[in-house]
């Protein structure tokens, strides 16, 4: 089986129909995981929930769909405004994906919570966790919602060497979608890279010094803010 997963499209669909056209559907051992935020930051492009949805149908239980945290926000506050099927689809979507080696997420868990980390994660944690974990944990985790650039300043898959794919590729940005795909025959994560007019599937590297550190950053700056607002 190979998994194919990406994530945060943001209303896109011409650049996910380019990375889409990366996976072979049609090959019954391929699964494909999209990890959330469908819907563009502004929610502008809400039939973007139709196009996912009609491709989840196409493919009977080989297209997983998670729910993002805009996705929620958007049935919560905007719902109404959706075909009524779509709405109810859009409500029933999971927050994860477990398989025996990963945890497919919008955002991530509460790892603190170790192997209890089903019951220990608030809806929070999946959808809008920040900061980024890094480092080991029980399971590989693949996460989207804050860009990959956030972390090594290129729109692409970015693995902290230890249990986190970040995949987030800031989809409105760049005008890419990325794709993480796990053979799990042989255990090993490749992503594609453009080479000429034409893409080439290449292993997922470890971090170079440094990486990782910029969020670590950033979290700090933003706790620190929060610390001042509350004093």
């Amino acid at each position: 089986m190979r998994t194919y997963a990406m994530s945060d499209i943001h209303g896109q669909w011409e650049a996910f129909e380019e990375s889409l056209a990366l996976v072979p559907l049609g090959d019954p051992d391929v699964r494909l995981v999209l990890l959330g935020d469908y819907i563009d930051h502004d929610w502008g492009r809400p039939e973007t929930f139709s196009q996912v949805k009609a491709l989840q149908e196409r493919h009977p239980g080989r297209v997983i769909v998670l729910m993002g945290n805009n996705d929620d926000a958007y049935a919560t506050y905007e719902g109404d405004t959706l075909d009524p099927s779509v709405l109810r689809w859009l409500r029933a979507l999971p927050p994860y994906y477990e398989t025996d080696d990963q945890i497919y997420v919008h955002s991530g868990v509460d790892e603190e919570a170790g192997d209890l980390w089903r019951w220990g994660s608030e809806d929070a944690y999946f959808w809008s966790k920040f900061p980024p974990s890094q480092g080991p944990f029980i399971k590989d985790v693949v996460a989207g919602h804050m860009g990959a650039c956030a972390f090594c300043g290129e729109h692409r898959v970015w693995w902290d060497g230890a249990s986190h794919y970040y995949i987030d590729g800031s989809t409105e940005t760049s005008g890419f979608v990325p794709v993480l795909v796990f053979d799990d025959v042989s255990g090993r994560y490749t992503t594609f890279e453009r080479s000429d007019d034409d893409w080439r599937e290449v292993p997922v590297t470890p971090p170079l010094p440094g990486e990782g550190d910029r969020i670590r950053d950033l979290a700090e700056r933003v706790m620190d803010r929060l610390r001042e607002d509350e004093g």
